[in-house]
């Protein structure tokens, strides 16, 4: 997720894992279910009542204030005495983090909570932005995590072994296929690279404008998205540009030109375009985020079950662990936070064992696969994908660099030149060898 495009995430206000296609403001409404409790499960963990009262700010992207509202409001915050100020912070990294620059050099922040993305964490926990949180979790807390997400912690939550933000969702790249064209087709969905590829000679239509694949890649982050998937798949890190690199570029430009199975026009598309043909029977197989799951729902005159299923993604040359990765946003205490003990109760609610559960049944903007929230919502929505990628171990932790915004530009640069043929692989390699000396 570079700071993925906004947009992507306001179909987030129509997500449910216990009721597809609602709006939050019909969660808000008489007919919200209360927070699914599992057999033998305690009720949502309230924080002990505030001596001082007062407010805590907590900012988080425009389609998660709803979400954060709902689950402050069915969670029990108020019981505490404490305000909450939930605010929408600035869409972009760049406004965000001048915002915090000149806030945090000054010993003072707008913000206590901040709900941030990866790219934000690796460039932000460098800085300094973030109060350590070791000592606010509970003895037995990395206890609710499987190994792989403690793996994605250690990378990309923790600076020098001390933890600087606690994940709230987990989200796989996923592989969705249009299970009705495959079966008109008599065909099985692609597990291998080469099924992938040999998509296009079965669906491609260029006269019509069909194509087997595509995905999101406009540059600034969602191309980098794709670039890294394929790199995991061929067994490497984008950032090392070396031969896994080259070899996931060299595939991704088979499956352009030769293969013709990926629409070359989706090279300037954004996820919502993508997800748009998709929907409009353009596209028989693609990769998507999570939130593809309540976007085709929320297309009523046009959802079938068997128009959107999710299905394991195809293993490349590096092997099954390495078919797809999770990336995730996470909430962090400022460490010049004007609130300090009220911010410190507010994140000791968010990520509490026994409320997580409960969060994820309200919304999916919440789900994980810590075991307590995987207990609770069981195989609703999401979940059962999630959990299904999970028990098969495919699921691997995000490529990182600690410039991430940065080395993702410049391999976006010289991937973007040779996947248009202004370049040829060799001098892309190059390119984005020598462009990667320059990040430090």
């Amino acid at each position: 997720m570079a700071t993925r495009n906004i947009s992507r995430r306001e179909f987030l206000k129509v997500a449910s894992i216990g009721i597809t296609g609602a709006t939050l403001a019909a969660c808000k409404a008489k007919a919200t279910p209360t927070p699914t409790q599992a057999p033998g499960e305690a009720e949502a963990t309230k924080p002990p009542a505030a001596s001082k009262g007062g407010k805590v700010v907590i900012a988080v992207g425009g389609w998660a204030v709803e979400p954060t509202k709902l689950i402050l409001d069915k969670l029990g915050w108020a019981d505490t005495g404490i305000t909450p100020d939930i605010q929408t912070r600035p869409g972009t990294l760049d406004q965000l983090n001048t915002m915090l620059t000149s806030a945090v050099a000054s010993g003072t922040s707008p913000y206590d909570v901040l709900d941030f993305e990866d790219e934000a964490a690796a460039t932000y926990s460098r800085a300094g932005f973030f109060l350590t949180l070791d000592d606010l979790l509970p003895p037995d807390f990395w206890d609710d995590f499987p190994d792989t997400m403690k793996s994605m912690a250690d990378v990309w939550d923790k600076l020098n072994g001390k933890t600087f933000r606690i994940h709230h969702n987990y989200e796989a790249c996923y592989s969705w296929y249009r299970k009705d064209w495959f079966d008109a087709k008599g065909i099985q969905p692609p597990k291998t690279w080469d099924e992938v590829a040999n998509l296009g000679k079965v669906f491609t239509d260029e006269a019509k404008n069909v194509w087997a694949t595509e995905d999101g890649m406009t540059k600034g982050g969602m191309m980098n998205v794709y670039l890294a998937y394929l790199t995991k798949q061929a067994g490497g890190n984008p950032f090392d540009v070396d031969d896994k690199f080259r070899t996931a570029l060299e595939y991704f430009h088979k499956l352009i030109y030769d293969a013709k199975a990926f629409n070359p026009a989706a090279l300037q598309k954004n996820y919502d375009q993508v997800n748009a043909d998709y929907t409009e029977d353009k596209v028989a197989y693609f990769r998507q985020w999570p939130f593809f799951y309540d976007v085709a729902r929320a297309k009523t005159d046009w959802f079938k079950e068997d128009k959107a299923v999710v299905i394991m993604p195809p293993v490349g040359p590096g092997g099954a662990p390495n078919s797809t990765y999770a990336a995730g946003w996470g909430f962090g205490i400022i460490k010049t936070s004007q609130n300090m003990d009220n911010a410190m109760t507010l994140f000791k609610f968010l990520i509490d064992k026994k409320n997580a559960g409960q969060m994820a049944m309200l919304n999916t903007w919440f789900l994980i696969n810590r075991k307590s929230v995987l207990d609770i919502v069981g195989d609703k929505g999401m979940a059962k994908y999630l959990k299904m990628y999970s028990d098969a171990g495919v699921i691997g932790t995000r490529p990182f660099h600690p410039k991430f915004v940065e080395a993702l530009a410049v391999l976006e640069d010289a991937a973007s030149a040779y996947l248009t043929n202004q370049i040829g692989l060799d001098q892309a390699m190059k390119q984005a060898q020598d462009g990667m000396k320059n990040v430090k």
